[in-house]
């Protein structure tokens, strides 16, 4: 049993923890902003002359329980498009006394109007004037010459450990200026979101609405962009940008230039305990490098596949998605040390970057998708431990594949080949672009059932 002494002491530390939780909210919460955005779309509706209190019953009657396909043998109703206002909701917080917010780009994309509410209440317009899909982020400039705007402070996420106490501050389902507290769960997480992640976990409640938001340190430091969940709210399991790769990209961003980003020209993957004790290397922090492109800056530097890359830019390198950041994150013509284990030893290399956006797309974005090799953590997030294949990042918006496949989905064959890599299904892809058609076996990731689509000239079969 305690003394009461030590009970004295146990109450003061809990209180003066206290004091530092309301004083970094305090702090940070006025940055904080509600995103409000309104998008205009062009829906599908049954052409009915005027609208009448049968038309609910219309609806109904040609609908499945619950909405969904007409029921079989039902009458097709005429069809004709209708335009219809989505509105949504996100967060953001203010970079400057410009008034540049920071947020997701899923918050703010495609916007016709975008209002900005502060946390005393002023409202104001806003614009758009960068975005990025490759990571998610996007910032937004309050109109209308505001004044006395507060602002947040970028930390370095580098930092970060697991285990840390940080406070997530968002407008969860509309409800401003929500705080949550918990802790860093992991850190380096690749869920499928964006193509460049890295992403940070925390247990801190990340409900829609906190898109945008800050993910702080008890420093006061904002630390992440919260930006996902996984399931159903309240689970316990958010995830944040990390700060450092928004300070990659935020000088463009606020320019509204393209983001410019550095080129290896490797297929990294992570590695696995297995992988590890094959090539004799002790770990699993390190980026295998799975293929070296012809002619690229990797190439030409004598990376050869097979090598183990475990720094770059003199920094340690833990798996595939932090290669591929840091590899981003550096301006083109830089020449950078890059060490790599091969045949039991390190050895020193050093590798000038190219430009990203000089590099000529391969022949299978014909399709329209955008995709990444399926890493182990990844099938294990989407409850598919083992899965192969590549999931789908994104899906171009005139993409002919875009009606039955979406992003998040795995592509398990091309025309009944098996596919273990970005790689390969890009080989398979061009192939099937001189054949004329494409069979592709899709595990759709909201039903998790496998399913065949044809692919030819534009239109699905």
């Amino acid at each position: 049993m305690q003394s009461q002494e030590e009970l004295e002491q146990l109450r003061d530390f809990a209180g003066k923890l206290e004091t530092l939780f309301q004083t970094v909210a305090g702090e940070v919460s006025p940055a904080v902003v509600l995103i409000e955005s309104e998008t205009t779309v062009r829906v599908r509706v049954p052409n009915i002359p005027f609208r009448s209190p049968f038309d609910n019953f219309f609806d109904d009657f040609f609908s499945e329980p619950f909405g969904g396909r007409p029921a079989p043998g039902a009458p097709s109703a005429p069809q004709r498009e209708r335009e219809m206002k989505r509105r949504g909701l996100g967060s953001g917080c203010i970079l400057d006394e410009e008034g540049h917010v920071l947020s997701n780009n899923h918050v703010v994309a495609g916007a016709d109007e975008l209002t900005v509410t502060l946390a005393d209440g002023r409202k104001f317009s806003a614009k758009v004037v960068g975005t990025d899909e490759k990571t998610d982020l996007a910032v937004v400039k309050i109109e209308g010459d505001p004044k006395d705007l507060p602002t947040v402070r970028l930390g370095d996420s580098d930092a970060v450990k697991v285990g840390q106490w940080v406070i997530a501050i968002g407008n969860p389902f509309g409800l401003r200026h929500t705080v949550s507290a918990g802790i860093i769960s992991a850190t380096g997480r690749s869920i499928g979101v964006a193509e460049y992640e890295s992403l940070i976990q925390t247990d801190a409640a990340v409900n829609r609405g906190n898109s945008g938001g800050p993910l702080v340190n008890l420093r006061g430091e904002v630390i992440g962009i919260n930006t996902a969940i996984v399931g159903p709210a309240n689970l316990g399991i958010g995830f944040a940008i990390p700060s450092n790769m928004a300070r990659d990209v935020l000088d463009d961003l606020v320019a509204g230039r393209e983001v410019v980003r550095g080129y290896l020209g490797v297929y990294p993957k992570d590695l696995t305990p297995e992988m590890a004790q094959a090539f004799g290397f002790e770990g699993t922090n390190g980026a295998l490098v799975d293929e070296v492109l012809e002619g690229s800056p990797a190439e030409k530097a004598g990376l050869k596949a097979g090598d183990i890359i475990v720094e770059f830019g003199g920094k340690p390198v833990e798996s595939a998605s932090e290669l591929r950041r840091r590899v981003a994150a550096t301006d083109p013509d830089t020449t950078t040390p890059v060490e790599v284990w091969r045949d039991g030893k390190e050895l020193a290399l050093k590798v000038t970057t190219g430009d990203l956006a000089t590099v000529v797309e391969t022949e299978h974005d014909w399709l329209g998708l955008h995709v990444q090799t399926l890493t182990p953590e990844m099938a294990a997030n989407l409850g598919k431990p083992g899965l192969e294949g590549v999931l789908v990042a994104d899906v171009d918006e005139d993409s002919s594949a875009g009606t039955h496949i979406k992003p998040g989905d795995v592509i398990l064959s091309v025309n009944r080949n098996k596919v273990n890599s970005a790689s390969e299904y890009g080989t398979l892809m061009n192939k099937a672009k001189s054949q004329g058609g494409v069979l592709l076996r899709v595990l759709d990731s909201e039903t998790g059932r496998a399913r065949f689509i044809f692919i030819r000239n534009g239109r699905q079969r």
